[in-house]
């Protein structure tokens, strides 16, 4: 799933000398700390007795790198693709930057001291618009999201989240009884209402009848507030969910447990069959490869010269896709492939609100995709 094509040491090399010949120079960074206040809080970790060959890479993640989840599955991206190349030195590891002020904050302290930025959540987009220009030594990646104008240093990551979203409409559609199911979602971003879209649009697809709670809760990482929605929507009859959340994960099954239902549930980015009986699959965008991804293509220059956006459907499951667990395989599979191979065929269309627009910019679809607008400079 996560093979990468070899490249050979030379181009490497010589790739990586045209990199430091262009990145921001950098004094040493010896310093070590961790800072915490309010909802945001600094894990720093900084690599000393860097070579001049060194690329510097500092990371900000919206919510913690042990979420089990969408930020734990991108940090681990990171660290794999320092173990293919060297030469990536992720410097400091800026958790729980949830909102545009530490956002900015993070900008401001990463991008000064290292060659690359990534920035770990669509809501970064906005935040690169605004800083990535003030900075044009840096390299900024975005990851989920992109942002509105173009910026010769920003490379994002950007999947359809609607695609699998669809899927696990259908599949919902099938499995609940009560004609009920139900969407949590975390923060309201893109990926958010385009899930929520996909979702809409999968369940009718099968039933326009079906009843759909909807609750918007507005942290991914909120137990108790998760718990809570859940809880509120069991009350009222669903018996199929979709929790668009990461570490508020625990707060959904945990209500579902103490409803004695254990209602058949998703979940985002990391698989995890053996911690949940009730578990149906995992809507997986996959972080962890389209991090080691980026980076690989950043630290062998193998994108386009001045910036431009993946994006991505189902047409590569490395990248994304749904993936159940055995029991539900076995009960639904079927259902699921005829879904996807449509989606894939363009038989099915998603709602508008359930893609990304894409830009007028450069950007291709898949990392090995034709590039669109090659000459456009936004």
């Amino acid at each position: 799933m996560r093979i990468r094509s070899l490249r050979s040491s030379a181009i490497a090399a010589l790739a990586l000398l045209v990199i430091v010949a262009t990145a921001v120079g950098c004094g040493s960074s010896n310093k070590s700390s961790t800072t915490s206040g309010g909802s945001a809080s600094t894990t720093a970790t900084t690599t000393s007795g860097s070579s001049a060959k060194d690329i510097k890479v500092g990371a900000a993640l919206i919510g913690p790198k042990n979420d089990k989840s969408f930020n734990q599955s991108a940090y681990e991206g990171i660290l794999k693709a320092q173990q293919a190349h060297p030469e990536l030195k992720l410097t400091s590891t800026l958790e729980n930057r949830d909102n545009a002020s530490n956002q900015t904050d993070a900008v401001q302290t990463l991008a000064p001291i290292d060659n690359v930025m990534v920035g770990v959540s669509a809501s970064f987009g906005p935040v690169f618009d605004a800083t990535a220009d003030k900075f044009p030594n840096t390299t900024f990646v975005t990851l989920f999201g992109a942002p509105k104008q173009f910026h010769k240093n920003v490379y994002s990551f950007v999947p359809d989240r609607g695609f699998p979203a669809y899927e696990a409409g259908v599949i919902a559609a099938h499995l609940t009884k009560k004609k009920i199911v139900g969407f949590i979602g975390g923060a309201d971003i893109p990926p958010t209402e385009q899930s929520l879209a996909g979702f809409t649009a999968g369940v009718h697809s099968v039933d326009p009848s079906i009843k759909i709670l909807k609750n918007i809760i507005g942290d991914f990482n909120d137990v108790a507030k998760a718990k809570a929605a859940t809880s509120a929507m069991l009350t009222d009859g669903a018996d199929v969910m979709l929790p668009y959340l990461d570490a508020g994960i625990a707060g959904a099954f945990a209500a579902g447990k103490a409803a004695g239902t254990n209602p058949p549930m998703f979940k985002l980015d990391l698989p995890d069959c053996s911690s949940y009986s009730n578990l149906i699959g995992t809507d997986v965008g996959d972080n962890t490869v389209a991090t080691d991804l980026m980076l690989e293509k950043i630290a062998t220059k193998s994108l386009s010269p001045a910036g431009e956006a993946v994006y991505a459907g189902l047409e590569n499951p490395s990248l994304q896709r749904l993936q159940l667990c055995p029991k539900y395989k076995k009960l639904i599979g079927s259902v699921a492939q005829k879904t996807v191979n449509d989606l894939n065929s363009g038989k099915i269309k998603l709602p508008t609100n359930a893609l990304n627009p894409r830009p007028d910019w450069p950007w291709r679809q898949g990392f090995d995709g034709e590039v669109h607008n090659a000459g456009a400079t936004g």
